[in-house]
């Protein structure tokens, strides 16, 4: 069972390994715009990570190639670039970071050169991003680690995660996120804190 508590250290953090073959879930609290995406994901673009394993940590290299999924939405948005508009001390890190173009307002112009945004033209009717040109820009770098930072449980950009080939994926907890990452993080019931990114940067290595 997930800790109840993450707002005081490194301990209250669940990391949960995923198991990609059960294709069930609980279809309670998920919206259904989000059900029917989870399975469009399913049937047709649905990745499995068994070849490439990377090890993180204190015995391991780290993450060098990160890719994180930012949130659009003001609330989300305006808290969660404190995070990524640091400064990180390894300047051989490539960094990416995908976001809907109306987000972009809430993020450092120093992250512009590595955004990749996309609109609802690129999307389809369930909100999957479809255009080949903005998969192609996403799929460019063969990434260690994915880190999702959306909360919303309406948020279609999180179940990207599905069809990316990367063999570490982080993102916090919800119905559906034993099934789209690997490491879970149990959310604050207060909101994003300090904690929750320093555990993201200790388990990417890059602190």
């Amino acid at each position: 069972m997930l800790s109840t508590n993450l707002s005081d250290n490194y301990n209250h953090i669940t990391a949960v390994l995923t198991s990609y073959y059960s294709p069930y879930i609980s279809h309670m609290k998920i919206p259904w715009r989000i059900q029917f995406l989870f399975w469009w994901y399913t049937l047709l673009r649905r990745k499995f990570n068994h070849e490439r394993v990377i090890k993180i940590g204190k015995k391991g290299r780290g993450a060098s190639k990160i890719l994180f999924l930012l949130p659009a939405e003001k609330e989300h948005a305006q808290v969660a670039s404190h995070f990524v508009k640091r400064d990180f001390v390894d300047d051989t890190l490539q960094v990416r970071y995908v976001v809907h173009q109306e987000g972009i307002q809430y993020y450092s112009d120093q992250l512009k050169p590595d955004i990749i945004s996309f609109s609802n033209d690129d999307m389809n009717w369930l909100g999957a991003i479809v255009s080949e040109s903005v998969l192609d820009r996403i799929k460019s770098i063969q990434y260690d680690a994915m880190v999702d930072l959306n909360q919303s449980d309406e948020q279609t950009l999180s179940l990207l995660s599905m069809e990316l080939d990367i063999p570490v994926k982080i993102g916090f907890q919800s119905a559906l996120s034993d099934k789209l990452y690997t490491l879970v993080i149990q959310r604050s019931t207060t909101g994003f804190l300090e904690t929750n990114y320093e555990t993201i940067e200790r388990i990417l290595g890059l602190k």
